[in-house]
């Protein structure tokens, strides 16, 4: 027997299902105006209205075909149970009931019918109230906690928590058995996947508040963080609360270590529960690192997209291009379109094989034309569209109009709607944190998460109008510092490196090597001196020093400001 989440052309036979069992076995309990009430609610048309706003979740059981189904509702209430007569006492009804509690937490309710209190019982609810009659209709209030192991009564310590898990696995087998045995609970979002090497934020971004500008509620889980890990999640724009973490840890913790899921598949997890619970209407889920084999790989999508191919992380996803592109193909999946920005010849080819194998469309962004950027902002011409950006980053033209092109597949097919205006101005109001970014006027300082060589090219073309270029820079070992040091320094001779707090940072020693640049172990004492520079002054290199830089600039300008 198959249990799994109804698909929508399903939702007539579950329907049809529960008008047999209901007439076969309950009606007769009921009243004239109890039967008409109950009909009425389980009309296609009725469900399908729950659904379509994200409220109702059908699971199924199938023996070939569907001989039991479970309705939930709002993740909080059993909206309805039934079995077919000929498979009735073989527990299906419990093994249904089992699925839904593992994907719902709290307090679970049901109005129990007056022949299923011993089974709700049993199964460990407890009536809240005496018998009820609503619209003809005889229940009885009940309720089940799920479990609440209590463990965790503060963030620090679930961050800490998930933090001790293994920090990858590559092999999704636990996690896939794990998300299957919740009954793919993934596959209920509609799903935006965005691979690449670089600007995968920055593209995701631009998806984000376009969508957000026509109304639609997106869901984006992206890495790193600059501030808090919370912001690895969110929904139009605002991170997960602190308490809802809470709450998903206590739930499911004890789950997480039988399956020995890693922390990236515990914050994937627990983006799709808190996605689905909120009701999103898209969810864009940044690939963390490679693809076929990233946790978010997890996910359903409608479309794929891939924004470049670099040579990072080669240790783990291939020493050549053609390699690495093998690798992040492995997001592309059956009759899936995919949707990139990469322009090298050898990369396309790549891509065009996989998506052969797959029978999935290929979609390549076209020319941009008429770039300009000034000190202020990029603009170009795109599919028709004239695209302002309120960035100084050249290369955001590139992450925009491959945003564009996967807003308009979903518009083409029928996914959103939006006008001209909607597009232009949503990608003028896009900001995204860290990726050349103004923190300071007095002087002009802009910092960049320029975290790889390819990221470094993309920064140095964008850099290089400026005038007085003072630059602060500080990478991880793994990362190709030499050629990045190299670029920095035909910007300007003024190039300070130093060291931040991350195990993985490289030290300022060995990012000098023998370039001609000022070592200054302590970043803070070298941002404080940058203070009396008269030009620009560039802070770069890995997202992890950018998240600590920032907030830093931003406190010590404040303060300034008073």
């Amino acid at each position: 027997m198959e249990i799994r989440i109804l698909r929508g052309h399903e939702i007539s036979i579950a329907n049809q299902l529960i008008h047999q069992v209901f007439m076969e076995s309950i009606a007769s309990t009921f009243s004239k105006e109890g039967v008409k009430e109950f009909l009425s609610c389980f009309q296609d048309e009725a469900i399908l209205e729950l659904m379509k706003e994200k409220r109702l979740m059908m699971i199924g059981a199938f023996d070939d075909d569907l001989i039991g189904v479970i309705g939930i509702r709002d993740l909080s209430h059993i909206q309805s149970l039934f079995v077919d007569s000929h498979y009735q006492r073989q527990y299906i009804g419990t093994q249904l009931l089992n699925k839904a509690k593992d994907l719902m937490y709290g307090e679970i309710s049901v109005h129990a019918t007056l022949q299923a209190i011993d089974f709700y019982q049993k199964n460990g609810f407890i009536p809240t109230k005496t018998k009820q009659i609503v619209n003809g209709i005889e229940f009885v209030p009940m309720v089940y906690h799920s479990v609440n192991e209590q463990r965790f009564t503060t963030y620090d310590q679930v961050h800490e928590f998930i933090a001790s898990q293994k920090d990858r696995v590559y092999a999704l087998d636990n996690f896939k058995r794990f998300m299957n045995d919740l009954c793919d609970p993934q596959k209920l979002l509609k799903t935006i996947h965005i691979g690449g090497t670089n600007g995968k934020g920055s593209t995701t971004n631009y998806i984000r508040s376009v969508l957000q500008k026509e109304e639609y509620k997106v869901a984006t889980f992206t890495s790193p963080v600059l501030v808090t890990r919370l912001e690895i999640m969110r929904i139009n724009n605002q991170h997960i609360q602190e308490d809802e973490i809470i709450q998903y840890a206590n739930r499911y913790m004890s789950l997480w270590l039988e399956y020995e899921l890693s922390m990236f598949e515990i914050e994937v997890f627990i983006a799709i529960m808190f996605f689905i619970k909120h009701r999103v209407d898209f969810a864009i889920f940044e690939v963390g690192l490679g693809g076929e084999l990233d946790a978010t790989n997890i996910v359903s999508p409608i479309v794929a997209v891939n924004t470049n191919i670099g040579l990072d992380h080669t240790e783990y996803l291939g020493n050549t291009y053609e390699e690495i592109a093998q690798t992040k193909g492995g997001i592309i999946k059956d009759y899936i379109p995919f949707i990139s920005g990469e322009k090298k010849q050898s990369c396309i080819e790549v891509f065009q094989n996989i998506c052969q194998q797959h029978h999935s469309p290929f979609i390549q962004v076209q020319s941009i034309e008429n770039v300009q950027d000034t000190n202020k902002q990029v603009t170009f011409d795109y599919r028709g569209y004239h695209v302002i950006l309120n960035t100084s980053a050249k290369y955001q033209s590139e992450n925009s109009a491959l945003a564009i092109e996967v807003l308009l597949y979903l518009k083409e097919n029928g996914y959103i709607q939006f006008n001209h205006q909607t597009l232009v101005e949503g990608l003028k109001e896009a900001i995204w944190e860290g990726r050349f970014e103004i923190v300071g006027e007095n002087p002009l300082m802009i910092i960049d998460g320029a975290h790889n060589k390819e990221g470094m090219e993309a920064f140095y073309q964008s850099a290089k109008k400026y005038q007085k270029i003072k630059i602060i820079f500080s990478a991880l070992r793994d990362k190709d510092t030499h050629s990045m040091l190299e670029l920095l320094l035909k910007l300007t001779d003024d190039v300070t490196v130093c060291e931040f707090d991350f195990y993985r940072a490289k030290s300022a020693v060995h990012l000098a090597e023998s370039f001609p640049v000022k070592i200054e172990k302590d970043w803070k004492k070298a941002i404080d001196e940058s203070f009396s520079h008269e030009g620009v002054v560039f802070i770069t290199g890995s997202l992890y020093f950018i998240s600590q830089v920032r907030p830093y600039i931003l406190e010590k300008t404040r303060r300034s400001e008073e």
